[in-house]
């Protein structure tokens, strides 16, 4: 276990820590200037911090798999953003939002620079916190950039929101409305039961996020962000083998944005790269970070 006294923020109870994170990994919360109520997942390190980045909808405990599979040296920062998984705050947040209280609890955790690994929404905020601060970001992965979303892909995210809105009787419906979860392990499937829902007062089961949040950020998304987007730094641009949601179209124009980035595909995944594959995830974004001479 960390030693309290030096971990950041304070201690909250929220969804365990569980395998496949040990006890070494840290559950904290810190409130920003923003106003956000953050969770993270923390651990201390030496060298370059790490910050990793979640998709819409999800949580950040979708990294756990990621992680225990790097096992980074680095110190590591995980947080749920605004309106998702068990932070809270001002009530409505989208991207720019995400923005602020990102670049505030780096200011928070003492990071003058850091790496940021980032998934589909977290891969898009990855790239606009690059441009943000240019000085402070050395490098980062982002796996399918989600910019530009397609009409169909909103209005399918538009019709899972209200239909889940209900909630579930039991974890195996929730699994069942689970979009893209076709190539999970049965751990992976376990793992997201347990930390991406809660219970009501109504006995039903719902998903950790605050509705208004993830729909303003999802709108955002269906917007050509690349006039705002100008990353100079290393990067690794990477796409799910069998991605229905991020096009090779939308991949190509990521790629031509950002003419120094590598690339790769991540074999046999969808759109859940991380809980598709986090094997994989790590190997391909390990390698980069090497590479870079972020991870030793």
């Amino acid at each position: 276990m960390q030693d309290a006294a030096t971990l950041p923020g304070r201690d909250f109870e929220g969804v365990p820590v569980m395998p496949p994170l040990d006890p070494s990994w840290s559950m904290r919360r810190i409130r920003l200037s923003t106003g956000a109520d953050i969770a993270f997942t923390w651990r201390a390190g030496t060298g370059l911090p790490l910050l990793f980045l979640t998709a819409n909808r999800t949580t950040r405990r979708i990294f756990d798999f990621v992680l225990a599979e790097m096992e980074p040296a680095n110190p590591v920062a995980v947080p749920d953003y605004r309106g998702l998984g068990e932070s809270s705050g001002p009530t409505v947040a989208d991207l720019d939002d995400h923005l602020d209280d990102l670049e505030d609890l780096c200011d928070a955790l003492g990071w003058d620079r850091f790496a940021v690994v980032g998934q589909a929404t977290g891969a898009t905020l990855a790239l606009l916190l690059a441009t943000r601060l240019p000085d402070r970001v050395a490098a980062l992965a982002a796996g399918d950039v989600a910019v530009g979303l397609r009409a169909d892909v909103f209005d399918l995210f538009l019709q899972q929101v209200e239909r889940h809105e209900a909630g579930f009787a039991t974890r195996s419906e929730a699994l069942a409305e689970t979009p893209f979860r076709a190539e999970w392990s049965p751990e992976v499937a376990r793992h997201w039961g347990d930390t991406a829902l809660e219970s009501t007062g109504d006995g039903r089961l719902r998903w950790r996020y605050h509705r208004d949040s993830i729909v303003a950020t999802q709108r955002a998304l269906t917007e050509d962000l690349w006039p705002r987007i100008r990353v100079a730094q290393p990067a690794l641009l990477f796409h799910g083998e069998h991605c229905t949601v991020i096009g090779q179209e939308e991949m190509r124009r990521a790629r031509k944005n950002i003419p120094q980035a590598r690339f790769a595909t991540l074999a046999g995944a969808n759109h859940r790269l991380t809980q598709d594959s986090p094997a994989e995830f790590s190997r391909i974004v390990s390698a980069f970070l090497r590479e870079e001479g972020v991870l030793r």
